[in-house]
């Protein structure tokens, strides 16, 4: 098992900041859905809060 350092920023509500050892990243939406943009690519998520029913 490996540890992770991962960070979120809040910038503004929102808009987040994504922080990981090896990545750089922003998330824009609100609680429970999301629009993420990174060296991956971009790609949307969507949950229920308080569940931890997702979909990515």
């Amino acid at each position: 098992m490996a540890f992770r350092f991962q960070r979120r920023i809040t910038l503004a509500p929102g808009i987040r900041l994504n922080l990981s050892k090896r990545d750089l990243g922003l998330s824009v939406g609100p609680r429970g859905a999301s629009l993420s943009v990174g060296p991956s690519g971009v790609h949307g998520h969507a949950g229920i809060p308080g569940t931890g029913l997702a979909y990515r």
